[in-house]
């Protein structure tokens, strides 16, 4: 086994504001030198090329998804609340602060019984979604009317999967503007530096929505529904699973799944529509391609997934000596699987900064995971951006970035790259020219 290299880019600047915003120049220096870089002395390893990022996916009693404390090495990178506001936070939020076990935090066995108990979920009732997502996009298309500007994160990229997300598992209304607070809240201790503001900000929003989905599990319990809640509260009551022999899910199992299908289901989505909206208002004539030729509008929501994932990195926890690429890494440390630059890594994607839908092999990306932690919920978020999409082409003649500095990422990180504001300019077509309803299929 080779000794790993040290990469040149230190933890502070990695975990800062600054990097966010444009990390893909060093990584590829990163990437061109080493598959895997250790993070100055520290226990913390960067894992940039496609294969090496996937071999950590698949390889997950090595690499795993779980931590119960905020262990040694999270503290010695610096990425850990103090003692005293752990405290604080279980003050808040309960016993685990700020934790949710549940399927992106679990390794199997239990891994794989909380996903299959979404994806059955989840995929009963998948297709009774599109007409809501065709409705909730036909509203917000009516922000551009009358206009010549607009911020598409604040009035498009954000409100649209809220609403969704809310409507499948049954949450009033009521709740949409602060689904998104607790958002950008629960977000806010990854991938940088915390403060112990931010850690018991988390907490609330965390222990906030726990309480939320805690009632609606309860009134479900009394009055059955055929909402996401509503399964959920039908699968506490069952059995074992015949096929499967799955144990049922128990009501604090269900309210943690609950809780962070909310947090996952709007967030990412989110990201994904700002990426997409970026690549519409930057490429020439992509609208005009999209028009004429219906058929590639999976291809181009895939290419806004490759180049822009919506989780920019995720961290594993080697639970025991292991080696990636042939680097060895010791027990104890953290492996960051940078899923966006491994993304554009030209071993397996030609000209990997460019915007291609029609490039092959585009399925190979992991701008949804790979593996055991392929996101559940990817399939929904796809469809939600092929409907946006072609309803947007059939109302929105060109689009372009609305000045240089239209483009915020005010609170990126390490974890989410995600843009906060994204001004365009656009021109209208005098009348909406429709193409029919959205009838291609979604990846899987």
């Amino acid at each position: 086994m080779t000794k790993c290299p040290v990469s040149h880019v230190p933890a502070a600047e990695l975990l800062s504001r600054e990097f966010a915003r444009c990390p893909f120049p060093k990584l590829a220096e990163l990437q061109r030198d080493a598959p895997v870089h250790q993070v100055e002395n520290l226990p913390w390893y960067l894992v940039t090329r496609h294969e090496e990022c996937a071999e950590v996916l698949r390889d997950t009693e090595t690499f795993s998804s779980e931590h119960d404390e905020f262990g040694p090495a999270l503290t010695a990178i610096g990425i850990a609340p103090s003692p005293e506001t752990y405290a604080k936070m279980k003050t808040i939020g309960g016993e685990r602060g700020n934790m949710v076990d549940t399927i992106p935090h679990r390794d199997p066995p239990d891994h794989g019984r909380q996903r299959r108990a979404v994806v059955k979920a989840i995929t009963a009732r998948f297709r009774d979604w599109e007409g809501f997502i065709e409705g909730q996009s036909a509203r917000l298309l009516e922000c551009f009317d009358g206009r010549e500007e607009i911020d598409v994160i604040s009035e498009i990229a954000a409100p649209l999967p809220i609403a969704v997300i809310a409507e499948i598992l049954g949450v009033s209304d009521e709740y949409l503007p602060k689904i998104k607070q607790w958002s950008d809240h629960s977000s806010q201790t990854s991938g940088r530096y915390p403060s112990p503001e931010d850690w018991e900000r988390q907490a609330a929003a965390v222990s906030a929505i726990r309480a939320l989905f805690a009632a609606e599990l309860r009134k479900r319990l009394e009055s059955p529904s055929d909402d996401l809640v509503g399964q959920f509260a039908a699968a506490t009551l069952q059995g074992a699973d015949p096929e499967t022999g799955d144990a049922p899910l128990g009501f604090d199992e269900a309210v943690d799944l609950m809780s962070v299908l909310l947090l996952a289901g709007n967030e990412t989505t989110t990201q994904l529509f700002g990426s997409l909206f970026y690549y519409l208002a930057t490429e020439p004539d992509l609208l005009d391609r999209v028009r004429a030729d219906p058929a590639i509008i999976r291809n181009v929501v895939e290419e806004a997934l490759r180049l822009a994932a919506p989780v920019f990195t995720m961290m594993r926890f080697c639970k025991r000596d292991g080696q990636i690429g042939g680097i060895p890494i010791p027990k104890g440390s953290i492996v960051t699987v940078c899923f966006n630059q491994a993304n554009r890594d030209p071993k397996q994607f030609n000209h990997p900064d460019a915007f291609d839908p029609l490039r092959p092999h585009l399925r190979r990306h992991l701008g949804f995971g790979r593996g055991l932690h392929l996101c559940p919920g990817a399939p929904l978020a796809r469809l939600e951006a092929c409907i946006w999409l072609q309803r947007m082409s059939e109302k929105v003649k060109t689009i372009t970035l609305a000045g240089p500095d239209a483009v915020r990422y005010d609170m990126a990180s390490m974890a989410v790259r995600g843009m906060t504001s994204l001004r365009v300019r656009y021109e209208l077509f005098d009348d909406v020219r429709s193409s029919g309803r959205f009838t291609g299929e979604v990846f899987s």
